[in-house]
């Protein structure tokens, strides 16, 4: 509300007043306008301060401002609307004192008494009945003062809906910011989420290769395995093949000195014999024959038979061996890898 709307009415009420002839109420309309007028200043310098200072709305100034300057506002509003009434209530009491005077002798007494209860009580003399010329100036001053009283609360509430918007517009602009703010913020996250999103597919496409190479691997050590497990039988063989080898090495040898000891026996017999011949010259031509030359015959037969049977013997245990070679599969695990059958002829030669 500004100074210059609160002065303009209350100098409208003050020249209708002053109209009225009456100077009893100048001093108090002057002293209740210095008292408005003083109140209404200290607030608008307060704000025009506070505007000068370019303080920023913060919350500690609004909550200054609606617990102490609105209040403050508020009875001001307050005061100057009872300052109105009081004054339209004794403008329309002085205007009757007027009229009374003017009339002079032709009033009653009893009009006088009732005028002078008229003046003692303010509120009573508004609900009294005056004649029909009095009756319409009245109402057309009480008219006009209502007119000034509304047109004052209308540029208050006025004022009071500029610093309303002021506020909302403030409000407005803050939650604009940070409408903006967060928008900006939004944006932000959504380019985040985006390259979330583009890692997660290049983790998604890693974790599909090392599935694949992890299949490869297993199927790869299935194969590694089974290699592993043939391998393993097959230096087994090589295993029974050596020992076999060596078995077959030593029966070799045996054979040998058994043909080594047969030979001596032969040469032993065979001189025996020649001894037996050499001691008995003299039975050659006789029929008779002699006790050694029957022994040497009979032990030569006996050499013979167990030659024999040597030799049948070494022949059937050469023929097993063979057979066992034979029945072996080794040669056929170890056949596809030539430095194998290498070791295995090594192992066998």
């Amino acid at each position: 509300m500004s100074v210059g709307n609160v002065g303009k009415g209350v100098a409208l009420a003050s020249a209708a007043v002053d109209g009225g002839g009456w100077c009893q109420f100048q001093s108090q309309l002057r002293t209740s306008t210095t008292y408005l007028d003083q109140k209404i200043r200290t607030l608008v310098l307060n704000s025009e301060d506070d505007e000068h200072q370019n303080q920023a709305d913060t919350f500690a100034q609004r909550a200054q401002f609606y617990y102490q300057q609105r209040p403050q506002l508020l009875s001001l509003l307050q005061e100057l609307y009872d300052m109105y009434l009081l004054l339209a209530d004794r403008y329309c009491q002085s205007l009757h004192k007027h009229h009374h005077r003017n009339l002079g002798t032709a009033a009653s007494s009893e009009h006088l008494s009732f005028t002078e209860d008229y003046q003692s009580d303010a509120e009573s003399s508004l609900s009294y009945q005056l004649p029909l010329g009095q009756a319409q100036a009245i109402s057309q001053f009480n008219q006009f003062d209502e007119i000034i009283a509304e047109l004052v609360i209308k540029n208050v509430e006025y004022d009071l809906m500029l610093h309303e918007l002021g506020i909302k517009e403030k409000r407005a602009h803050e939650s604009s910011r940070k409408i903006e703010l967060q928008r900006s913020l939004l944006e932000v996250l959504e380019s985040e989420r985006l390259i979330l999103l583009n890692e997660n597919s290049g983790l998604r496409y890693k974790v599909k290769a090392l599935v694949e190479e992890n299949r490869g691997l297993a199927s790869e050590s299935m194969f590694m395995k089974r290699k592993a497990g043939k391998l393993a039988r097959c230096v087994l063989r090589m295993r029974d093949d050596h020992r076999v080898c060596m078995m077959s090495r030593k029966i070799e040898d045996l054979q040998g000195k058994i043909f080594g000891l047969e030979k001596r026996n032969q040469e032993y017999h065979q001189e025996l014999v020649k001894r037996g011949k050499s001691q008995c010259p003299s039975c050659k031509g006789g029929g008779s024959t002699s006790g050694d030359e029957v022994e040497g015959v009979n032990a030569e037969a006996c050499f013979q038979g167990s030659k024999e049977r040597g030799l049948y013997n070494k022949g059937a245990k050469i023929s097993k061996w063979w057979d066992k070679v034979k029945k072996s599969d080794l040669l056929f695990l170890c056949k596809p890898n030539p430095s194998k059958s290498l070791v295995c002829q090594g192992f066998c030669g």
